[in-house]
């Protein structure tokens, strides 16, 4: 990769321009070597060694420098944690995210959702990325915590978590780390902010062991923390300390508030400006639900919604970028990777290669009917990552997706706002930049019904 600088390389370039940079680096090849500040770096673009990365040759990487970043906020969590022991907590965790428990927590973000798309007014202009981003935070602390949080809990959190995500994102690309220990405004307000998220977080799973939350839990009446407060390994037979569970914690409201809202954000803004797609999706919806709100069952049947979604994740995935670091030195597509440096992978660049893609800029939801979709690299699509480290929250977010878009559309038509077009602001998790959007209601029958 040419144009690096004088001991900075590349990491101005990864910086300011994020986004450009990772998809000019895919035009240079399926590896390409560049530096960040003093370290050797090298990008993986082909989806077929990419997938190797991720599976076959998983155990020959750690997680690397944005993981190591991550630990400042999520400790030990499953999104930062290595090897054996990251392997035991996917077995403990993976089983509260199975399809009985989303059927139950897709109940909780039905209620959030009209609770939210109600206050809204006929011809109303809104902040959707607000608006969403609300009904994110609320759905997961609802199923996090049940109602136990309160107001004052709920508060600290929300100020939290966009400040600590923005730092997480600053510090994953900083060229050398002791930009992060300077005496600046965005440091003070990085570690005053992971300050409240802890006394928040551990005040709520001291309460919860004191009122015998594992109880709840063998009832079947549990929230997710008291879910996990009462999982044990089922090889070992083990459970999970507060630390970890702190850990986990922390871990969930970062990857189920900024993910979700994001795409969400996204999926109705590029509907907004696809009215015929738009009114393609609310004909399936009356088609298929009558004159009745959507419920977990009908997901499998709401096909172009799911095709709506699955084209959303692929514009704006989960996450823009990912890094690794190898164990030992690797051989990867003819090309050693040398031991300690730092290898990244761009979800966002993969996803909108014009190799893999025809017009991959354009929103296009036909591209995943089944027909097209079987012409589709096998590995070209990777939202939410792959192989052992992919996200186990996967099929929560895409049922979320599913139900709030579904309980939107029922009852809105969205239209563009007034302000420039939404372009996004890549942090750790990439998230829009303001996007006001006018709603107006739909009309319906007189024999709508809401679930409940």
């Amino acid at each position: 990769m040419p144009g690096g600088h004088p001991f900075l390389g590349h990491a101005l370039q990864l910086r300011s321009r994020p986004l450009e940079f990772v998809q000019a680096l895919r035009t240079y090849g399926d590896i390409v070597a560049f530096r960040l500040g003093p370290r050797d770096a090298y990008a993986v673009n082909h989806p077929d060694l990419i997938r190797r990365m991720l599976t076959t040759e998983a155990k020959s990487f750690a997680k690397g420098r944005m993981f190591e970043k991550g630990r400042l906020v999520a400790r030990n969590g499953l999104f930062t944690s290595e090897g054996d022991f990251h392997l035991r907590q996917r077995r403990i965790i993976q089983p509260l995210l199975r399809r009985a428990h989303i059927q139950q927590y897709t109940v909780t973000m039905r209620e959030i959702a009209h609770a939210r798309v109600e206050t809204w007014r006929d011809g109303q202009e809104i902040r959707m990325d607000r608006e969403l981003f609300d009904v994110a935070l609320d759905t997961v602390t609802r199923v996090l915590f049940s109602t136990r949080i309160g107001d004052h809990g709920a508060a600290a959190v929300y100020r939290s978590l966009p400040v600590l995500l923005e730092g997480l994102g600053r510090r994953a690309v900083a060229p050398i780390d002791l930009l992060d220990k300077l005496p600046t405004v965005m440091n003070y307000r990085f570690a005053r902010a992971l300050s409240q998220m802890r006394r928040v977080i551990e005040h709520i799973i001291s309460e919860y062991r004191s009122r015998g939350a594992d109880a709840d839990a063998d009832a079947g009446t549990a929230d997710l923390l008291a879910a996990l407060l009462a999982a044990r390994d089922e090889e070992t037979g083990e459970g999970m300390s507060d630390e970890q569970v702190y850990d986990e914690v922390v871990t969930m409201l970062i990857a189920g508030t900024e993910t979700t809202a994001g795409a969400l954000s996204w999926a109705c803004y590029l509907l907004s400006r696809h009215p015929r797609i738009q009114q393609r999706l609310q004909a399936e919806l009356e088609e298929q639900l009558g004159e009745r709100d959507v419920v977990f069952e009908d997901l499998g049947k709401l096909r172009f919604l799911q095709q709506v979604i699955a084209e959303t994740l692929r514009l704006h995935p989960s996450t823009w970028m990912l890094m690794r670091s190898p164990v030992a030195d690797v051989e990867l597509g003819g090309h050693l990777l040398p031991v300690g440096s730092t290898v990244l992978f761009s979800i966002y660049a993969l996803q909108r290669d014009p190799s893999l893609y025809p017009r991959p800029d354009e929103f296009d939801p036909d591209r995943w009917a089944p027909e097209r979709a079987a012409l589709i690299h096998r590995d070209a699509y990777i939202p939410f990552g792959a192989g052992i480290r992919g996200c186990a929250g996967e099929q929560f977010a895409r049922a979320e997706m599913a139900i709030i878009l579904g309980v939107i559309l029922r009852q809105f038509i969205l239209c563009p706002g007034s302000g420039p077009p939404a372009r996004p602001i890549v942090r750790l998790i990439p998230m829009p930049s303001a996007m006001p959007l006018i709603v107006h209601r739909r009309p319906r029958g007189p024999g709508f019904q809401e679930a409940r």
